[in-house]
């Protein structure tokens, strides 16, 4: 088209390629620092933070690692953020997993990004979550179902020592917990129906809280037990995850996937706006139908 072209014929001309560097650059920004774009709170995630405020240092909830690496995108996230909260309650805290074998590389991911939790015979400071005596790891336990009954039934019936060959009547967290009557909530991060064999063998038949970070697909599978009375909560995916972060006040990568997402899309819908507009700007100049 001859003559100068008009600001909408300049808008729709525009190189793809500038259009992918802004895009990358936008997404950066998030991973730089995350923004913290508003999220609404569900429901369930609302549950599960309400929940866990009710309880304080003489509780101990088991956080169940039922899912592998290659779920940390959407599990892990939600199940750092949930074990920070317990920190901030004082919450005693067991790690275990009857699912995947994988869960020990888990154990360190979590680790890694809480720095609260001490090892084995590392010191621990003021604030610090101290091996033993706040927090302990049992790491793979196999059996599915028929361990998790097994596990409510009696601790000690299942386990002899934790993941680093401590005895169990040796660690002090473990003293008094001998079975599900001495959990106060069950927390199942999974990829499967892990949290289906916590709901029945300690729900059900012991009556001990049982909540759920799932992957997104899971959820619509676990909400009719919340809704029936039978969970305390749930979180969705890594959208569940964000909102927990934003609970506690404590953004993390699960806030940075969102607010990356949220950019990207409004980038193309902003993109599909644009060229919508140029196109019937110049389709008009252009005199066409």
């Amino acid at each position: 088209m001859g003559g100068t072209q008009t600001i909408w014929e300049k808008l729709g001309a525009i190189d793809k390629r500038i259009l992918y560097w802004v895009l990358f650059i936008s997404l950066a920004i998030p991973y730089i620092k995350p923004l913290g774009l508003p999220v609404s709170i569900a429901e369930t995630s609302y549950a599960l933070y309400n929940y866990i405020n009710t309880l304080g240092p003489n509780d101990v909830v088991v956080m169940a690692i039922e899912f592998g690496v290659s779920a940390w995108s959407e599990c892990l996230p939600g199940f750092v953020a949930v074990s920070k909260h317990l920190i901030q309650r004082g919450v005693k805290i067991i790690y275990w997993c009857v699912g995947y074998t994988d869960c020990d590389l888990t154990m360190e991911a979590v680790m890694a990004r809480i720095p609260q939790l001490k090892g084995p015979g590392q010191p621990a400071g003021p604030g610090d979550y101290k091996y033993g005596v706040d927090w302990v790891y049992f790491g793979y336990i196999a059996g599915g179902e028929t361990t998790v009954a097994q596990l409510a039934d009696n601790i000690r019936n299942v386990l002899r020592t934790d993941k680093y060959g401590t005895p169990i009547d040796q660690i002090p967290l473990m003293k008094n917990v001998n079975s599900a009557k001495d959990i106060k909530l069950v927390v199942d991060s999974t990829t499967g129906d892990y949290g289906d064999y916590y709901v029945r063998q300690w729900r059900m038949r012991y009556g001990t809280a049982v909540a759920e970070i799932g992957i997104a697909m899971n959820y619509s599978t676990f909400i009719p037990y919340y809704q029936a009375g039978l969970a305390v909560g749930a979180l969705k995916g890594i959208r569940g995850a964000a909102e927990y972060e934003k609970l506690i006040g404590q953004l993390g990568e699960a806030t940075t996937s969102l607010d990356a997402l949220n950019i990207s899309h409004l980038l193309v819908i902003i993109a599909i706006i644009f060229a919508n507009i140029s196109y019937f700007m110049t389709r008009r100049k252009g005199g066409g139908r």
